[in-house]
């Protein structure tokens, strides 16, 4: 069951929460991406306050697993995947030398031929190779599902469940279904063209869209939804929470082993 989530009765109110279609985000130039605006609804009231408005960008989902996705699946296995595969070499007595110099076909036909591994250890390793190989070559999403699934149903859950600081999920918006919210980006939209976009903006290559994308291949810029409360509450506090926090110096290891002596 879908969260409710988003208000698409109100296409011609901007404010605080107000998701828009053609929004510019580097990491996407190429894509449509969507925007949601930040800047405090007091500060949208009052005219004279503000010279434009920020929005964090809003990926859809399809977009984003493409490219987003295998850091985060890189980084939770990676370290475990290469550990373990060395191990297996270890015990068939090669090296990671070894493969380097020779290649991986050439070591795993040799381990065949003297058997110095188990069936059981040749299945594991050559299993091993293939995952490392998935990640390394920047596979697609489609590919990282065959080896990395329960991997990615727990990197998404904790996207969901609001467990990773870098995201904030929205469970679907009309013509886009689920969205990915970028909680580390941030982007300025020029007041001028903000109070367009309620209206509808036709978008061409002769004129100038602060903070929008002219690569879509749709030209109209609007309104696409309102994330409703207590989401947007919870975003922002979210949001807010990764640009307050104060870095400070690790303490020492010692500190532990200090405080806990009698």
């Amino acid at each position: 069951m879908l969260r409710d989530m988003i208000d698409v009765t109100d296409d011609k109110n901007l404010t605080q929460g107000t998701i828009f279609n053609c929004a510019y985000c580097a990491t996407y130039p190429n894509n449509e991406t969507l925007g949601l605006v930040i800047t405090a609804r007091c500060d949208i009231a009052n005219k004279d306050k503000v010279k434009f408005y920020n929005f964090i960008p809003a990926i859809p989902f399809d977009i984003w697993k493409e490219k987003e996705l295998l850091p985060l699946v890189h980084k939770k296995v990676c370290k475990s995947l290469k550990t373990h595969f060395l191990e297996l070499l270890r015990k068939a007595r090669f090296s990671e030398g070894n493969i380097e110099t020779y290649g991986f076909e050439r070591i795993y036909d040799i381990i065949l031929e003297k058997k110095s591994l188990t069936q059981k250890d040749i299945v594991r390793l050559n299993d091993l190779k293939n995952k490392i190989d998935c990640i390394e070559s920047n596979s697609s999403y489609v590919e990282l599902l065959k080896y990395f699934r329960t991997e990615i149903e727990r990197i998404l859950t904790e996207i969901i469940e609001n467990k990773n600081s870098d995201y904030f999920f929205i469970d679907n918006i009309i013509g886009y279904n689920s969205i990915l919210v970028n909680l580390r980006e941030i982007y300025e939209l020029d007041i001028s063209i903000a109070h367009k976009i309620p209206n509808g903006i036709e978008l061409d290559n002769g004129g100038i869209y602060t903070g929008l994308n002219l690569n879509n291949s749709n030209k109209l810029c609007s309104i696409v939804g309102q994330l409703k409360s207590p989401f947007i509450e919870l975003l922002m506090q979210r949001f807010t929470n990764n640009f307050i926090r104060v870095g400070v110096d690790n303490h020492h290891l010692s500190l532990l082993t200090k405080i806990m002596d009698v």
